[in-house]
């Protein structure tokens, strides 16, 4: 397996489970390389100030067989003064798709 990201992101929490527009918490793994390390969960703003100082981000997903593959590349955007998490750049609110809650 070639490295994807700095970090890959398994699994979140919204704040608001009945809105589910905007992320609280992050699982958040380190990309070896050849295997991906054990996940920790960060903040919604320690991704972002990750983000900010250069490091990179993708969403994993387990397979069939329990292997990660590889889902999207996670973009910071910012509309109407808010930051947001997104895999999908035309959304205004956090948005990770297909991607487990915490």
């Amino acid at each position: 397996m070639n490295k994807w990201a700095d970090y890959l992101i398994s699994a979140i929490r919204y704040e608001d489970d009945n809105l589910k527009n905007s992320i609280a918490y992050l699982k958040v793994h380190p990309d070896f390389g050849q295997e991906i390390g054990a996940g920790s969960t960060w903040t919604k703003e320690e991704v972002i100030n990750a983000m900010y100082d250069g490091k990179t981000f993708y969403t994993i997903l387990k397979n069939n067989t329990g292997e990660w593959k590889r889902g999207a590349h996670v973009a910071l955007v910012t509309k109407n003064g808010k930051t947001v998490l997104t895999d999908n750049e035309s959304i205004d609110l956090d948005n990770l798709s297909n991607i487990q809650e915490l």
